[in-house]
């Protein structure tokens, strides 16, 4: 039994090392971000409270199927990262035990008496719960609509009020291989002992802040918690399903709009001899404009920043009215896919022109143009999500 609680202990140290490697590589890949952007929020970290309820069952002389009980959990817990979390759990209410062929009044067995068999005691088991979410370990996206957390824990276990063994005990011969571990009620009616937990948990996320679940877990507690010493130590199993609020979400950061480094300018350092000219005739230059608005994963609105380039592209068509422009739209190819990338390129064209519209420029001084994935103007991928204005 010792060696088992060196391996629930070292599994649980294990999966903690193996989460945070694997969490600072996700980080690193920039799925994570992407995730957050498309969803609205940062879908780590956040905190939670947890309410459960369900079955438990001992493991001792009598089958584990005729000492089913209710058990009720809450728990708060924090998951700092999409692998690695933490809870503070507890849970309880009653537990049974009972007799298989132990029972004697004077020479005669008794058998086949639920009544004199079976006995309840009342505990509640707290424990600090490690919780690594396993698909995240191996997948770049970090949110999906169902997860699966291991869960190692280590805590106290409390029992009391076995009033029920006594009378068994004190009304029949007991076997001799077992022995009363609490004492008489007058000495002593409850105890405290460990708690080592491991357990599984499949949880649904059905809204922002909402999940429901289902938990499996074993524990393993002193050989005292049923009330009789059978040199090893007791095991309960409980079988409970599970609602979860989270909150404490972050919003994600904005994504900045790529800077445009203007062309370097040279100017002539050497001296020549200057030779008088005559004043040349005053040309009126025409200046051309080109405007590039960026835009984040799967995004298409206009913001106030996307208004103000906007509004510089107006300017130039009141200033030159028999000019056109052409209005293009992009979509990047290391994203989605050409169907829906497609889409995003024509929503993005057709929504800066109806901008342009607005404030004056009229139908027939565009040109609408779409590419979706086709055309990569840039060598950057993510900065391929654009809209180009030009007018010559």
């Amino acid at each position: 039994m010792c060696n088992l609680k060196a391996f629930i202990i070292a599994s649980a140290t294990m999966l903690c090392s193996v989460g945070a490697v694997a969490q600072e590589e996700s980080c690193i890949e920039g799925g994570y971000l992407a995730e957050a952007q498309e969803l609205g929020y940062l879908p780590y970290s956040y905190n939670f409270i947890q309410v459960q309820g369900g079955f438990g069952t001992t493991f001792t002389d009598v089958s584990c199927w005729k000492l089913l009980t209710p058990t009720y959990s809450f728990a708060i817990g924090r998951m700092f990262s999409p692998i690695l979390g933490a809870r503070l759990h507890v849970n309880g209410w009653k537990a049974k035990g009972g007799f298989d062929d132990y029972l004697y009044v004077g020479e005669q067995r008794v058998v086949n008496s639920p009544s004199v068999l079976k006995y309840k005691y009342s505990y509640i088991n707290t424990d600090l719960d490690v919780m690594v979410n396993v698909f995240n370990i191996f997948s770049k996206k970090v949110h999906r609509p169902f997860d699966i957390y291991m869960i190692a824990g280590l805590g106290v276990n409390y029992a009391w009020h076995n009033k029920q063994f006594e009378g068994i005990v004190s009304q029949y011969e007991v076997g001799s291989d077992i022995s009363n571990a609490w004492g008489p009620s007058q000495k002593k009616e409850n105890l405290l002992s460990h708690d080592i937990r491991l357990g599984l948990l499949a949880d649904i996320n059905i809204a922002k802040h909402w999940s429901v679940g289902a938990e499996v877990d074993f524990n393993s507690m002193n050989d005292r918690f049923n009330s009789k010493y059978k040199n090893a130590d007791d095991w309960m199993m409980t079988g409970q399903l599970s609602l979860t609020y989270k909150f404490g979400f972050k919003e994600p950061p904005t994504p900045k709009t790529p800077a445009v480094t203007p062309p370097p300018v040279y100017q002539n350092t050497q001296q020549t001899e200057t030779v008088p000219t005559p004043a040349p005739k005053p040309v009126v230059t025409e200046t051309p404009v080109k405007e590039t608005i960026f835009y984040a994963l799967r995004e298409s609105d206009l913001n106030s920043d996307r208004e103000s380039i906007c509004n510089k592209v107006v300017e130039w068509c009141k200033k030159y009215p028999n000019k056109t422009i052409t209005v293009s739209g992009y979509a990047d190819k290391g994203t989605g896919n050409p169907k829906l990338n497609v889409g995003y390129a024509q929503q993005r064209a057709e929504k800066v022109a109806d901008m342009l519209k607005k404030k004056g420029v009229p139908a027939s001084q565009m040109v609408v143009k779409s590419y979706g994935d086709t055309v990569q103007p840039f060598a950057d991928n993510d900065k391929n999500r654009c809209v180009i204005i030009e007018g010559k």
